[in-house]
C-alpha cells in the first residue's frame, strides 16, 4: 500500500484580504512564500518557525539544483524586505493596513540545505484560523508558473471562477500587483503580464481565462476577465491515481468541497457528506452566499441554534437578501468608482502634458522648417517684404496687414537688413508679423507645409 503521505496533494490557503492586497515578489521570492504556505497546520493558532529545505523546493518547484541554495537564500531575505497592503472593512470603514511579510532568516553563509524562517506576526489574520472568506487551491497549479505576476493573476481570478467573469480597472490591476511604476504603458503591461498570465493559466492551471478590454477614447481603462475551467488540466490531473486531498484526519474531498466545509465547519454537525449533498444541487457560489448570510447573522449576535439545518432551509430560497453583504458590496462599488474617477483625472492630465509637448514639439520644428525656406533662397526674404509693403500701401489695406508692417523691426545690431537673419527674428517675435509670416509659408509652399504638419497633426488626433 502506498505511504498516505505521497498521496497527498497540499493546499494552498490565504484570505481574501491577502489575495486582494497590494505587493509584488520576485519568482524566488514567491516560491519561499508559497513553501512557507503550505507549512501552516489548518488548526494553527500561531506561526512557527519553518525549516525550508532546499530538495523540498528544488522538488517541488522542478528546479536545476544549480545556485539554487542562493536563490533560495536571496528570497527568503527579500521576502522579510516586502511589504503588503490590504484594504479591509472595518465597523469604522475602510481601513489600509500595512505590514512586513516575514521575519529573520537563518541560513548557511556559503552553500547549505536549508533556511528557517518565519511570517511576521501581523500576518496572522491571513493565514491562520481561517474561517470564511478565504481562498484555497491546489498547490500544482502554480508549482510550474516562472511568473510572479502570473501567479498573483490565478489567485484573483481563481476568487472568481464560479461567478465567471471579474472586472478590473487597468490602474486597479496595476495597483493590486503593485507595477504602476514598472508599465506605464498598457500595451507593455498587456504584453508582459496579462497575455503571459493567460499562457501560464492555460499550461500549467485549472483555470483559463479570455479578456475583453473597455476604452474611453482611445485608452483602454478597464479590463473583463472572462473565467472557465481548463477541462484539459483537470482532466489530466484526474487520471492521477494519487489525487485525494486531505485537510485534516478523516476528512478527503475535492478543494472546492474542503473550501465550503472549511467554512462551515465551526457549527455543530458540519460534516463533508453535508457539504457533497448540497454541491450536488445547488452552485457552489449559491451555497457560499446561503453560508455567508448565516455567518452574517451569527456575528451580528442573532441567536441560531442549528446553523446547518438554517443554511439548509436557505438553500431552496433563489431570493437572498443579506443587508450586510449589500453593505460590503455598496463600498466596494464606491471604491471602485472613486477609483475610476482618480484613473480618469490622471488620463486627462496625462493627455494634456502630451498635447503640450506634442505642441512645444511642432513650434520648435515648425521654426526650423520656415527658417530652412529662406536659408535655401535668401531672395524670398526680400520677397515677403516687398508684398508686406504693397499690401500695406494699397488703398485700403486691413488693420492686420498695417499691424504686421508697423511691427517689423529693421536696423538690428549685427543683423544684415532683409536677411535670413532677420525675418526669422521678427518672425519669433510672434505677434502679428509671425501670423502674417506662417501665412505667407502655407500659401506659397502649401504641400511641403502639409507634409511638414501631418505627423503632428496624427499625434494630436491619436489622444
Amino acid at each position: 500500500m502506498k505511504d498516505k503521505r505521497e498521496r497527498t496533494v497540499k493546499l494552498i490557503r490565504k484570505s481574501n484580504d491577502l489575495v486582494e492586497g497590494r505587493y509584488r515578489f520576485d519568482v524566488w521570492e514567491m516560491r519561499v512564500f508559497t513553501k512557507m504556505l503550505t507549512m501552516i497546520h489548518r488548526d494553527d493558532e500561531d506561526f512557527k518557525e519553518y525549516r525550508v529545505f532546499l530538495k523540498d523546493v528544488v522538488k517541488d518547484f522542478q528546479l536545476d539544483n544549480k545556485n539554487s541554495y542562493k536563490l533560495l537564500k536571496d528570497g527568503a531575505i527579500g521576502l522579510t524586505k516586502k511589504e503588503i497592503r490590504v484594504v479591509r472593512n472595518t465597523p469604522e470603514g475602510e481601513k489600509e493596513f500595512t505590514t512586513n511579510i516575514a521575519v529573520g532568516v537563518d541560513s548557511f553563509l556559503r552553500n547549505g540545505n536549508y533556511i528557517d524562517i518565519s511570517f511576521h506576526p501581523k500576518m496572522k489574520p491571513f493565514l491562520l484560523q481561517l474561517q470564511s472568506q478565504f481562498l484555497m487551491y491546489d498547490i500544482r497549479n502554480v508549482l510550474s508558473i516562472q511568473s510572479s505576476f502570473s501567479v498573483r493573476i490565478y489567485e484573483l481570478l481563481k476568487q472568481y471562477e464560479t461567478i465567471g467573469k471579474r472586472q478590473f480597472s487597468i490602474q486597479e490591476l496595476k495597483e493590486t500587483l503593485d507595477v504602476a511604476d514598472k508599465y506605464k504603458l498598457y500595451g507593455h503591461f498587456k504584453e508582459r503580464v496579462i497575455l503571459k498570465a493567460q499562457e501560464d493559466l492555460e499550461k500549467f492551471t485549472d483555470i483559463r481565462f479570455s479578456f475583453e478590454e473597455i476604452k474611453e477614447g482611445r485608452s483602454v481603462t478597464k479590463i473583463i476577465f472572462y473565467i472557465s475551467k481548463n477541462e484539459k488540466i483537470i482532466e489530466t490531473r484526474h487520471k492521477d491515481r494519487f489525487i485525494d486531498i486531505e485537510i485534516e484526519e478523516g476528512v478527503e474531498g475535492e478543494p472546492e468541497e474542503l473550501e465550503i466545509f472549511d467554512m462551515i465547519k465551526k457549527f455543530p454537525n458540519a460534516n463533508i457528506a453535508t457539504v457533497r449533498d448540497w454541491l450536488g444541487k445547488y452552485p457552489a457560489d449559491y451555497v457560499r452566499q446561503r453560508i455567508t448570510f448565516v455567518e452574517n447573522l451569527w456575528a451580528s449576535g442573532k441567536t441560531i441554534k442549528n446553523p446547518i439545518g438554517f443554511i439548509q432551509t436557505m438553500l431552496p430560497q433563489p431570493d437572498l437578501f443579506d443587508p450586510i453583504e449589500e453593505e460590503k458590496q455598496k463600498k466596494k462599488d464606491k471604491s471602485v468608482q472613486k477609483e475610476t474617477q482618480i484613473q480618469q483625472r490622471i488620463e486627462e492630465q496625462n493627455k494634456e502634458e502630451e498635447k503640450k509637448k506634442i505642441q512645444k514639439d511642432y513650434n520648435e520644428a515648425k521654426t526650423r522648417f520656415i527658417e530652412n525656406i529662406f536659408v535655401s533662397d535668401q531672395s524670398l526674404v526680400q520677397a515677403v517684404l516687398d508684398k508686406l509693403k504693397a499690401e500695406k500701401n494699397a488703398e485700403k489695406p486691413s488693420f492686420l496687414i498695417e499691424l504686421a508692417a508697423n511691427n517689423y523691426a529693421t536696423n538690428l545690431e549685427n543683423i544684415q537688413s532683409a536677411s535670413t537673419e532677420e525675418i526669422m527674428y521678427n518672425y519669433k517675435k510672434g505677434g502679428s508679423f509671425g501670423g502674417y509670416l506662417l501665412g505667407w509659408v502655407e500659401e506659397n509652399f502649401t504641400e511641403q507645409y502639409k507634409e511638414f504638419r501631418q505627423p503632428y497633426d496624427e499625434k494630436m488626433n491619436a489622444l
